[in-house]
């Protein structure tokens, strides 16, 4: 979205702000009789192997119908399993935001550009969710007082150490990888996801392609983990898969200072 809302931005109208308008060509800026590509050409100029995206799967603080005047970063989920409407050009017809998001991994891909997706699995942009309605209090950690644990800070956190919402972590980052074509994941706040379900995960890749990339943030965070329950933090990650990796926030801070 952010790489094709400014008012330089030369392309087609009706791809601004979409996955699309990701994968337009032909477009630039003019300044001062210099002339730079911009969007896709721009991406490409770099040489890069990869892009990283911010969530696309569907997310819950944009109103879909009418997107252009609302941000978010997406970090908000709602339908994991579903793309973002706000960046179709129909959000009123499902099989357009399916078609639209193939379309633009398979332009990265024609490109030798690879596509990793951030994915948002421990928190929910409500508590009033599928998952709560489905079995109160299971998808989700507790305090004694019976309040939602909220490690995430943003009101919630997902239980991934219990059995079914690790299948459907599992489930749902395979769906990706198959029917997307998915090149690589990064989990964001990874340290409150379980070790087990991180390691089931990469497990579950390998058996579609080994070369997939999985990395996160393993950051400590206080959450209310099951007893026996290990997160899968930076401390951790001697008894995690060796590639799965972490941002090194210890190195950020070595660097340029906390």
């Amino acid at each position: 979205r952010d790489l094709t809302m400014d008012e330089t931005w030369n392309g087609s109208e009706e791809n601004r702000g979409k996955f699309l308008g990701l994968i337009e060509e032909g477009t630039s800026y003019s300044s001062n009789g210099i002339t730079t590509k911009t969007g896709f050409d721009y991406i490409k100029e770099l040489g890069v192997n990869y892009v990283h995206l911010n969530p696309f799967y569907d997310f819950g603080s944009v109103n879909e119908a009418n997107s252009d005047a609302q941000f978010n970063w997406g970090y908000d989920p709602k339908n994991y399993n579903v793309p973002e409407g706000s960046y179709s050009t129909n959000p009123y017809d499902g099989n357009v935001r399916i078609n639209e998001t193939k379309q633009m991994v398979q332009s990265l891909h024609d490109n030798g550009i690879g596509v990793i997706m951030d994915v948002v699995y421990n928190h929910t942009y409500s508590t009033n969710s599928v998952f709560q309605k489905t079995v109160p209090d299971y998808y989700y950690r507790m305090n004694p007082d019976g309040s939602f644990s909220s490690g995430s800070g943003c009101g919630n956190d997902t239980a991934s150490e219990r059995e079914m919402y690790r299948q459907y972590m599992i489930d749902s980052v395979v769906y990706w990888a198959k029917e997307y074509h998915i090149d690589g994941f990064r989990f964001d706040l990874m340290g409150l996801h379980d070790v087990e379900t991180m390691n089931a995960i990469r497990e579950a890749l390998d058996e579609i392609d080994p070369d997939i990339i999985m990395y996160g943030e393993g950051w400590s965070m206080a959450s209310t983990f099951d007893a026996d329950a290990v997160p899968s933090s930076q401390a951790n990650a001697k008894v995690m898969n060796e590639r799965i990796a972490h941002f090194n926030d210890q190195i950020r801070d070595g660097i340029k200072g906390s």
